[in-house]
């Protein structure tokens, strides 16, 4: 079969196989979102622009998530279940029985591979700007997952606009992350604004090399 298709394929112009433009990608996370709550699956709530975007894009009819957030969000990243990649449970919930079980690290394990690092080894520039929860070890930090740039929040239950303040009692302090390294955040904050800004910003400062991005 390869060598009839590499046959037919001799007969084709080289034009034929030129390149196309290999798109940006951003990925949105929303948690604690039903399957219609969103306008374009059938919500009363008005949500215009993520229409807007379902209509000149494509609408996942058939996916899967798991009942709590980090979970859900490593199988995003890595394209696996999250028993094998390591986030069987939260590590906030994580029943005594579970702990220190295969599939139940709760956090990236280290045979997994993330969409981001795929990306970046085939030339996308990579960036990610908000809540991480899958682990804060320096191997498990966006910068050794994937991404040229990050700033996160390592765990979950920061509030929206004090960085310094938790409303889940699950760690002792809130840790934020940029580029691997502890960062210090601004008094001056709303979450949802603060992370879509340092996105744009990531994206507008790679501009010049010319490569797509993945956000």
């Amino acid at each position: 079969m390869r060598w009839l298709l590499a046959l037919g394929f001799s007969v084709i112009s080289a034009a034929a196989f030129a390149q196309p433009a290999r798109p940006n990608i951003v990925v949105l996370v929303a948690d604690d979102w039903g399957f219609t709550d969103v306008g374009a699956y059938g919500s009363e709530i008005a949500t215009p622009n993520i229409d807007e975007l379902a209509r000149h894009g494509a609408r996942f009819s058939n996916f899967h998530v798991t009942a709590s957030c980090s979970p859900t969000r490593s199988m995003l990243m890595t394209g696996v279940d999250n028993h094998r990649n390591g986030v069987g449970n939260m590590r906030e919930t994580i029943p005594p029985e579970h702990v220190g079980r295969p599939g139940y690290l709760s956090v990236l394990d280290t045979n997994v591979v993330t969409v981001a690092s795929l990306l970046q080894d085939n030339g996308y520039r990579t960036y990610a700007a908000g809540k991480w929860h899958l682990g804060k070890e320096p191997h498990n930090l966006p910068n050794r997952r994937g991404f040229d740039r990050s700033i996160v929040q390592g765990d979950s239950g920061s509030d929206n606009w004090d960085t310094a303040q938790r409303y889940l009692d699950l760690t002792d302090k809130v840790y934020w992350f940029e580029d691997g390294r502890e960062a210090a955040m601004p008094a001056d904050y709303y979450s949802s604004q603060y992370f879509v800004d340092r996105a744009i910003d990531y994206i507008r400062s790679g501009a010049k090399d010319d490569k797509p991005f993945f956000a």
